[in-house]
């Protein structure tokens, strides 16, 4: 990596004319309603302003809201060889003022957006259920060529007030139409630079997702004054740029891996490498389309901040810039260009970065002002999980007393899953038959939480326990398998292929938190909140004889409000063991034995069975469970 101080670069911008976009044929074009240039564009490009920063922070991650349903719609579209591979079917064009374009972003074709997907199932999900995202640098490019359309004979030089402000996804189906509206908004009174208004809106949406004023001329420009400043405290990160992609520190597939080398990081921003790519793999039907930018090495350059971001426990989406600068074209495929990132503003809710690039052969290719990312911070567990879901568990795995050997006991809270929205929890976690359950519990909110800790829970406990008895580090992904129910509406791992054997599960939850077990014979598992308790609601499930076993261990405060919860949830735990719950009959489990550690035995009415039940006290919640009947019974 080179250390040349990037900032003192000489700017050479005689040397090249800026890159001349093609000019669409656009008065031949069969798409076009009449043969008569319209005076005005149907669609003018929507002026996006945000009242606050911490309001423009929100939105940047709000997805659009869908129920996740599969879909199919229209094959995709074959690309010419050589095109602008986003200048679609034209709607509306009005030439030198406006334009409107539609192109069917689509799975099969935008080979890219399997690249740039948040969930990690790969061979266990389609793309589509994978939530793929359309790349912030990937919009710059097709707002790019629609503005080429309107200023033919210039070249791209840069970029104006970006703002992103909700994902653009083709989740739950094989596409989705993609408006693209660009009117020209202002021309220097010298006409050197034309201003070009784009806005991107994915059809049935209420406002655009992303805008930009798109830059042109006749030659390249040095406009951006930034002043980097010296490092202090620099270090070399462990981790390179091969490593970050490696152990998936970044969600991007290979399309998109273009950090390379040592990093450099220091208190105030990093220097590394990025390797411009070849275009071959963005597209399934063309090799060689014709890019005004390189979106897959642009992508790069939020990835590095990330990586700065990760070095302080952040981590980061793009949100927008305030404005990019070329000053040359692409450098070839497989150019090494250093980049220098200096964190200029670093607030509550976002970040902004100043970057400046070389172009490999001393001279400086790009610079950007004011970079804007949103924060988030994660636990550790979301992180690693997200990461490598294979060998991670999202939930904490509880060692209980007197827990059989090889039953494996998850427990989740909502506070584990911080920072995790919950469909995209749900994308990760849940099979796609498991997908409508969850999204009709959507009408009440907590049900819905708790219905998916515990299949959380569950998951875990049943992965945890098919990577003991494989002795093997990978484990299944959780999205490989369904929990199901059987007649009595208790839980069960639905048949799987290639396991013959599948554990017996239990699942309990309560307010925000669930948990859940897994082993070889019939389990039961409850957890219940310890609270104060109305009078008489004792007396409701209990006999004379069990409330005297409470008595000779608490009679009245907070450890007696906890005794009575151990003996409800002891309860509970029985009848799941046995596969029938307590069935509104609470009574018919008797305690016949406590002791002052939390062991139970129960005795089922009209019945010889007796029930061992232990129970443990975590935080301000019980936890009882069974995993064994016993031949006889002590005495109180």
């Amino acid at each position: 990596m080179s250390s040349a101080s990037l900032s003192h670069l000489v700017l050479d911008t005689n040397s090249e004319m800026p890159l001349i976009a093609r000019v669409y044929e656009v008065e031949s074009a069969e798409e076009l309603r009449s043969e008569e240039p319209v005076e005005e564009a149907v669609a003018v490009v929507a002026e996006v302003e945000f009242e606050a920063e911490s309001t423009r922070a929100r939105e940047a991650v709000r997805p659009a809201a869908r129920a996740p349903q599969a879909e199919s719609g229209p094959a995709a579209k074959p690309l010419e060889e050589g095109s602008l591979p986003f200048v679609g079917q034209v709607l509306a064009y009005a030439p030198g003022e406006s334009l409107l374009i539609q192109r069917r972003l689509h799975l099969d074709e935008d080979l890219y957006l399997a690249d740039h997907a948040f969930v990690h199932a790969p061979g266990v999900k389609p793309v589509s259920a994978c939530m793929p995202v359309l790349p912030l640098t990937m919009s710059l490019e097709v707002m790019a060529e629609a503005a080429a359309c309107l200023a033919p004979g210039l070249g791209l030089i840069g970029f104006e007030d970006v703002k992103a402000t909700r994902w653009i996804e083709v989740s739950d189906c094989d596409s989705e139409l993609l408006n693209i509206s660009a009117r020209v908004k202002e021309v220097d009174a010298d006409g050197q630079v034309w201003r070009i208004a784009v806005a991107l809106q994915l059809e049935g949406q209420d406002m655009p997702s992303t805008t930009a004023t798109v830059l042109f001329s006749t030659a390249y420009r040095v406009d951006l004054d930034l002043a980097f400043g010296s490092f202090s405290n620099p270090y070399r990160l462990p981790l390179t740029g091969e490593d970050i992609y490696r152990e998936r520190h970044m969600f991007h597939g290979p399309c998109f891996h273009c950090l390379t080398g040592e990093i450099i990081i220091a208190d105030e921003g990093a220097v590394t490498d990025l390797v411009t790519r070849p275009p071959t793999e963005l597209f399934r039907s063309i090799s060689q389309p014709q890019l005004l930018i390189d979106p897959a090495l642009f992508d790069g350059i939020g990835q590095f901040i990330g990586v700065w971001a990760m070095q302080h426990d952040r981590y980061v989406l793009p949100i927008g810039f305030g404005k990019l600068e070329l000053y040359r074209s692409t450098p070839p495929a497989g150019t090494r260009v250093p980049i220098r990132i200096e964190i200029v503003r670093d607030e509550t809710m976002t970040m902004y970065a100043n970057v400046e690039i070389q172009d490999g052969s001393g001279g400086v290719w790009l610079r950007v002002r004011e970079w804007g990312s949103i924060k988030f911070r994660h636990p550790a567990q979301v992180l690693d999980f997200r990461r490598q879901p294979t060998r991670h568990l999202l939930s904490r795995s509880l060692a209980l007393p007197s827990l059989a050997k090889g039953v494996q006991c998850c427990l989740i809270s909502k506070a584990d899953t911080q920072g995790f929205d919950p469909l995209l929890l749900a994308r990760h976690y849940l099979h796609l038959d498991e997908m409508a359950d969850f999204v009709a519990k959507a009408g009440v909110p907590p049900r819905q939480q708790q219905w998916q800790l515990g299949r959380v829970a569950a998951k875990d406990a049943v992965r945890a326990w098919l990577a003991a008895r494989s002795e093997q580090p990978e484990m299944l992904h959780p999205a490989a398998f369904v929990i199901d129910s059987d007649a009595a509406g208790q839980p069960l791992v639905a048949a799987l292929e290639g396991h013959a054997r599948l554990p017996r599960i239990s699942i309990a939850h309560c307010e925000d938190q669930a948990v859940a077990l897994a082993g070889e014979q019939p389990l039961g598992i409850d957890i219940e909140q310890i609270r104060p308790h109305a009078a008489g609601f004792l007396e409701s499930f209990s006999k004379a004889g069990e409330r005297e076993l409470l008595d000779e261990l608490a009679t009245e405060g907070e450890v007696r409000d906890e005794w009575i919860t151990r003996l409800w949830s002891a309860k509970e735990a029985a009848g799941k063991l046995l596969g029938t719950g307590v069935n509104g009959a609470p009574q018919r489990f008797e305690a016949i034995a406590i002791d002052g550690a939390g062991n139970f035995i129960i005795q089922v009415r009209d019945s010889d069975r007796l029930i061992n039940v232990h129970s443990v006290r975590e935080g301000n919640f019980v936890i009882a469970y069974a995993a064994t009947e016993t031949a006889g019974a002590s005495g109180r």
